[in-house]
């Protein structure tokens, strides 16, 4: 079934700020009141010149957020579920996407791509605690029209990922806290440096993405660089 380009002017929003525990209490046919377990939906903007952008999770508008910002995880009912993206204020979507969210998982919706050809991309995210005395750490590439690029950390052999095109992505990988890594961002085909981030503290127990941002193109806010997610 094709999905509306527009969606009501309605903003309730029909799902809560995550709890610590990710339930939600529904009325189902017998009219008890079972916990049904919720997923958990954040969205992240990584679309370069796109201005301000409301989500909508089933028609209904949620929160405002800006470009390299996030709103957190949000409950939401399990199921399949309308997800989409419209600029702030607006009653016409960006554009929208049918997602099956699965009790109990998380995920991320990137809004990607530039204005004329914005898109979500939505991940499962991997929350389960990393080993002891460890941080997890995933890399998404979401500068369009890149190379692949790998990403390194200053001062390690190697590259903790490598070879990722525009809108691929790895897994969450363990990697060593640290008070102070700078993560450079390599493209593939040469190993040149194209981006350092500097300074940037990893903590032991927590989960991280960190993902390649902007246009080769520019030198101003929308250009290439890097940016750090913390999911949990």
């Amino acid at each position: 079934m094709k999905t509306k380009n527009y969606f009501g002017i309605s903003t309730k929003i029909i799902f809560s700020l995550l709890a610590i525990t990710l339930t939600i209490s529904a009325c189902k046919k017998d009219f008890s009141d079972d916990p049904i377990e919720a997923a958990g939906i954040g969205f992240i903007h990584a679309s370069p010149g796109t201005g301000p952008l409301d989500f909508i999770l089933d028609n209904q508008k949620g929160g405002t957020f800006s470009y390299t910002k996030d709103l957190g995880y949000y409950s939401a009912y399990p199921g399949t579920r309308l997800l989409g993206v419209a600029k702030k204020d607006s009653l016409k979507y960006l554009t929208n996407i049918n997602a099956t969210l699965k009790p109990g998982i998380f995920y991320s919706v990137f809004v990607v791509d530039t204005l004329k050809s914005t898109k979500l991309l939505v991940l499962e995210d991997d929350l389960k605690s990393p080993e002891t005395n460890k941080a997890k750490v995933r890399f998404i590439n979401l500068s369009p029209g890149s190379p692949a690029f790998d990403l390194a950390i200053q001062g390690k052999d190697g590259s903790l990922f490598t070879g990722k095109a525009f809108k691929e992505y790895t897994a969450f990988t363990s990697i060593d806290p640290s008070d102070a890594y700078t993560f450079l961002l390599k493209e593939t085909s040469s190993s040149s440096v194209k981006v350092t981030l500097p300074a940037i503290k990893i903590e032991k127990g927590k989960i991280y993405t960190i993902w390649a941002k902007g246009l080769s193109s520019k030198t101003d806010s929308t250009g290439l660089g890097l940016t750090v997610l913390t999911n949990k």
